[in-house]
């Protein structure tokens, strides 16, 4: 007689244990059916771990943007201050430009009053007129600031040389004697001979050679009238006719001409009319030209 093959399984919870007899035909008919419980079980627990950690890493990911974005916004802030300081020195300094050039006879139109694209204006109005292309307000300014370089280079500006100065433009005692009076039409730079003097602005040289007092000089014709002169010159390193830049070396200092010792004299002449040097020497207003001695 043949006897039926059973398995046992064993129920275990915390109060008791049981056991449940099943054929192996039964065990066999729902294998298929365990196994794909046992997979879908590890699938789903695996399933439920990925969630888990792409949640933690969302949570991650969330709190440091919302960090980065603390810090970005406190980084611009103070960014912006910055380029808006930087902005505010730049319009002082373009019209401090405009200033030392209107001061000296130059014509340079304004910066433009009105305020940069995007910004609301409370006292403007009338119909809107499409432009074209709109013209960015920072490329004007640059423009605009570019023209006022562009005038300065061609007026004389700065130092000819960095010695102390040792004469004055305008009225002073004799220098051979300190007796009576003369008009001194320049100033006088205290060096040695042989050291450097620099034009001060962009031109041509117009006279390279010996004149009356002056000695070995060098004059040179800039932009709107004006001339500058360098007098007493040991050497000459230039010629008539030559391109200059501000800067270049023209020649050396001396002690030529009608001179009381080393020294560079040093002139600035606007249209034939002689200029206080002193008002060029750096971005101030020029005095009074009531002290002018007039050729």
């Amino acid at each position: 007689m043949n006897q039926r093959k059973r398995a046992t399984v064993l129920i275990i919870d915390e109060q008791s244990t049981r056991s449940i007899g099943i054929s192996h035909a039964m065990l066999k008919a729902i294998k298929p059916a365990l196994w794909t419980l046992s997979i879908s079980t590890t699938v789903l627990a695996a399933a439920l771990s990925y969630l888990a950690w792409q949640h933690w890493q969302t949570q991650q990911k969330a709190t440091e943007l919302a960090q980065e974005v603390t810090d970005l916004q406190q980084f611009t802030s103070a960014e912006i201050e910055a380029k808006l300081k930087g902005l505010s020195q730049s319009e002082r300094t373009v019209l401090q430009l405009q200033q030392y050039l209107n001061a000296r006879g130059v014509d340079v139109k304004p910066i433009s009053s009105e305020p940069p694209a995007g910004t609301p204006n409370d006292a403007a109005g009338g119909p809107e007129i499409k432009l074209a292309a709109p013209v960015p307000y920072m490329q004007h300014y640059s423009e605009q600031t570019e023209n006022l370089l562009s005038a300065l280079r061609k007026i004389p500006l700065g130092v000819p040389h960095k010695g102390s100065i040792s004469s004055r433009f305008g009225v002073r005692a004799n220098p051979f004697n300190g007796q009576g009076a003369e008009g001194h039409n320049g100033l006088d730079f205290r060096g040695q001979i042989g050291e450097p003097v620099h034009a001060t602005a962009d031109g041509t040289v117009i006279l390279a050679g010996t004149q009356n007092g002056y000695g070995n000089m060098v004059k040179i014709q800039h932009g709107y009238g004006y001339q500058t002169l360098y007098g007493h010159l040991s050497a000459i390193d230039v010629k008539n006719g030559q391109k200059i830049k501000a800067g270049d070396i023209i020649g050396k200092l001396g002690n030529t001409g009608r001179s009381t010792g080393p020294h560079l004299h040093y002139e600035v002449r606007r249209n034939d009319g002689f200029q206080d040097p002193q008002n060029f020497l750096t971005l101030g207003h020029p005095q009074d030209d009531n002290n002018h001695v007039q050729q």
